[in-house]
């Protein structure tokens, strides 16, 4: 086995700061080797695979400025400071769909892009979904959508649906949803 080259920060310096991110420069040397990476510092976030009692999920269909686009998700969110990754779960669910769980089960976690950005998401499916109402952000404007698996799948072989971590969430809970 090839062993693994030591890497040593040389320097470091945060070029932005914001309310969620922070992007970070930092000089590394690596084996000898000096290079420089600009990452992103996110602190984490959770995505949500709701299941109502016939089988069918739960997405919301929101703005996404990074690309100009409405794009069909999974809900999903940023942990809140020293916010449990289940409490998350539960406040992103009720906040974008109008739904919340009676039980709430990990089943994944991931990293979005670990090429430039520490965001790791954590996968839960929720399920015994009861009503309540809908409590999204101001700045959020989510439109809930209903699907069933088959219905979902076939999205993402459309390209209709095209979020990396809506389709990993899908693909992970699959087990669990032909139960």
């Amino acid at each position: 086995m090839r062993r693994r080259p030591s890497v040593n920060v040389v320097k470091r310096e945060t070029l932005y700061e914001g309310r969620i991110i922070r992007l970070i420069r930092e000089e590394l040397q690596i084996d000898g080797q000096r290079i420089v990476r600009e990452t992103i510092k996110h602190p984490g976030a959770i995505v949500v695979v709701p299941v109502l009692d016939d089988g069918r999920l739960v997405f919301v269909r929101q703005y996404r400025r990074a690309i100009d686009r409405w794009l069909l998700e999974l809900p999903a969110g940023t942990l809140d400071h020293h916010e449990s990754k289940a409490a998350c779960a539960r406040r992103e669910l009720e906040e974008e769909t109008g739904w919340t769980a009676t039980r709430l089960k990990r089943i994944g976690q991931f990293y979005a892009a670990p090429g430039f950005v520490s965001e790791q998401l954590t996968l839960f499916l929720a399920t015994g979904l009861r009503p309540v109402p809908p409590r999204p952000e101001v700045d959020e404007f989510v439109h809930p959508e209903i699907l069933s698996l088959s219905q979902a799948l076939a999205k993402i072989r459309s390209g209709d649906l095209c979020d990396a971590k809506s389709i990993v969430g899908i693909f992970l809970a699959q087990p669990f949803l032909r139960r």
